[in-house]
Parts: C-alpha cells; structure tokens; sequence
C-alpha cells in the first residue's frame, strides 16, 4: 500500500504525460545570454532505460512541474580531447547534471545553494526549485582533470576528518570539564561544522570532473562549454557530427 501510494506521487520521466511543443529540425540557439559563440552542441536522447537512484527526485511536489520530467543521455560518440582542458583524453567520467523548474527557465543548470541564495534574495522564500531534468554521459578527462579531481577529494575528506575530530574533543573536553577550551570548540563545532559542510559539498562538487551545461531549450540539443581543441575535433572528424535529422548510434 505504502509502495503504491508513493509510486503514485512520482513523476515518470518520458512518459509522455505533457504535451509536447513541436520543435524545429535545427537546433534553437537564441538562449542568449547563457550561451557563448564558442559553445559546442552535442546531441542528446532520451535515456533508454531509466537512471537508477532517482526515486527522490521524482517526488511531485506543489506546485507541480511546468514542463515533462526528462532523463537524458548524450546520444553522439565524443573525442578523446578534454573538453575542459583541451588535452589528449586518458579516460572517460560519468557525468550527471540536474536542471531545475525556475523561473528563468525550466531546464536550468544551477548548484543547490546557488538556486536558494537567489530565490531568498528575490522572494524572501528558502523553497528550492525541483528537478525537471537529468542528464547523464561519458566525458573525456585529461590527466589534469583526474589529478585536479583527486584533490578536491583529499581536502574534502581533510575537511570532514577536521569536523569529526572536533566533534570529539568538543566530547573529551566536556566530560573532563576544561572550560577554557569548551567555549572555542563548541564555535568551531556551531556554526563552524555547518560552514565546514558547506564548503565540503562545494568541494566535493568540484571533485566530480563536471561539465559546464547552458540551460536546455531543446531536449535533443546541448550546449556546452568546451575548450577550442574539443570543437575543432567535432568539427574536422565527421564522425562526431551526426546529421541532424537521425538519431546518431552509440560508439
């Protein structure tokens, strides 16, 4: 019964459940100013199986979505060139991105506490807007990239062995009731430990190797910022420049 009651709360993503705008047979380009002339556009599907671990997301909320709920895939073979850095690719990262229902648009790239600062800005609300869209693919990293990613990694986790080590003292200093030393660890503890968290999630953000998405207009179309030698590989090898008007294979 619990099961079924919340099954029935969820949005299924391509389902079909909206009506779809007719869109052209070229990609719409006016997403001036979240676009730059040097983006690259990189074709997209819809996921051919749905995304595991995304049941949360799902959860309708009020108000509802304005637009179909979407799980997406980047849908045409990439270079091996890194599209951050423009070096020659040593592997490939699992990217996934969310895009939120805002109301600057409905499938709009933003970090969590970026949509939040802003709305609370604006509207003096702290409601944050839900997930309309995923999109998921395998990107290109350079030795850079993964060296870069490892970093993060190891400050983020610093960061948190920091805040547990704290928490600990914050312990061993109250059962053994040294004053002048509880008054300082309980600040670092509150509200030290909730700007530590803070800055451990933007770390660990930075630890992913993401890509930088623009808002999504078009379902079948990305934009994404790319360095000159990734767009000079799709542009030159035709393999990576499906025609527009089939849905390119998987490598």
């Amino acid at each position: 019964m619990i099961g079924d009651r919340l099954i029935g709360d969820q949005y299924r993503p391509n389902s079909g459940d909206f009506e779809a705008d007719p869109l052209p047979p070229a990609p719409m380009v006016y997403q001036r100013p979240w676009t730059h002339e040097n983006d690259v556009t990189i074709r997209l599907r819809r996921c051919r199986d749905p995304l595991p671990n995304t049941r949360a997301l799902w959860m309708k909320k009020d108000p509802p979505l304005r637009v179909e709920p979407l799980e997406l895939e980047v849908a045409q073979p990439l270079p091996d060139v890194c599209p951050g850095h423009g070096r020659p690719a040593v592997s490939r990262s699992h990217v996934r991105a969310c895009f939120y229902d805002t109301d600057l648009h409905p499938r709009f790239h933003r970090t969590a506490a970026e949509r939040g600062i802003g709305k609370a800005l604006r509207t003096g609300s702290s409601e944050i807007a839900p997930v309309s869209t995923i999109l998921v693919g395998e990107w290109p990293v350079c030795d850079r990239c993964v060296r870069t990613a490892r970093r993060y990694r190891w400050l983020a986790r610093s960061l948190l062995l920091l805040m547990a080590a704290n928490l600990v003292a914050v312990v061993v200093v109250s059962v053994a009731n040294i004053d002048p030393l509880l008054i300082p660890l309980v600040l670092a503890l509150f509200p030290g430990s909730l700007l530590g968290l803070v800055l451990f999630f933007h770390l660990a953000n930075k630890s992913a190797q993401r890509v930088t998405y623009r808002p999504i207009y078009d379902e079948r179309f990305a934009f994404v910022q790319a360095h000159a030698r990734f767009r000079a590989a799709i542009e030159q090898d035709p393999r990576y420049r499906p025609p527009l008007d089939k849905e390119p294979d998987t490598p």
